[in-house]
């Protein structure tokens, strides 16, 4: 109980003192642990244990067979080749003797090193999406462009018809009749029919010359025998 004045009495003040000195004894007498827990003390944390790398991805064949109905492109492209077909070529000059427009089924080709496989596009009709230009309009660049169009059994004729008709040259003009181009459309603007970039994108035309010889003609084999003839298709 305080005094009138709020000050605790001596009683009281000493009663407490005693009353906290007992507790400590008590404490002591039962056992009663008074050091606090500190870091030395708390149970080491345990490191995660690691984990072991991922497996490598598989490697691409280092040597390809050839098959009926391949190119070097449509095997570049399988094979995720790097460098592209261009590639494929050049580590294949010695087997490849007649140029890269030029493969015969069993045939062993060097893939060369392969970069991870790209998802397959949606599978589009013929003449949906013409495909880039090669890097250089050179006859050897342009028979290989031909090779991932034409069906490998209708290309040697398909070759032959475009190498008499305009020298494997894309702006190629006939100065009399102005037939246009790899295929020597008359006029040259059929071949819009293909792709609006038909004058300057050797794929457009060579799809028009496939798509023409096979609807006039039957096929490419069926159009170089009825050149050979007439000297025109």
């Amino acid at each position: 109980m305080l005094p009138v004045n709020a000050r605790p009495s001596l009683f009281a003040v000493g009663s407490v003192k005693r009353i906290v000195a007992a507790a400590v004894v008590v404490g002591v007498g039962a056992g009663i642990p008074v050091v606090a827990a500190t870091a030395a003390n708390a149970a080491p944390v345990k490191p995660a244990p690691a984990h072991s790398a991922p497996a490598a991805a598989p490697q691409a064949p280092a040597v390809y067979t050839v098959q009926s109905g391949d190119s070097l492109t449509k095997i570049a492209t399988t094979h995720n080749v790097q460098g592209g077909w261009q590639k494929l070529y050049d580590l294949n000059k010695s087997v490849l003797t007649k140029g890269p427009g030029k493969i015969y089924p069993g045939q062993h080709l060097t893939l060369g090193g392969a970069a991870p496989a790209p998802a397959k596009p949606a599978a589009t009709s013929p003449l949906a999406a013409t495909p880039a230009a090669p890097v250089a309009n050179t006859p050897a660049a342009l028979q290989a462009l031909a090779a991932s169009i034409v069906p490998a059994n209708q290309l040697a004729s398909f070759d032959q018809i475009i190498s008499h008709e305009s020298g494997w040259n894309i702006h190629a003009t006939n100065p009399s009749s102005g037939a246009y181009g790899l295929p020597q459309a008359l006029p040259g603007n059929k071949m819009a029919s293909a792709g609006s970039d038909w004058q300057n994108n050797p794929a457009t035309q060579l799809k028009w010359a496939l798509q023409y010889m096979n609807t006039v003609y039957g096929s490419p084999n069926a159009a170089w025998a009825f050149w050979q003839v007439h000297s025109a298709y």
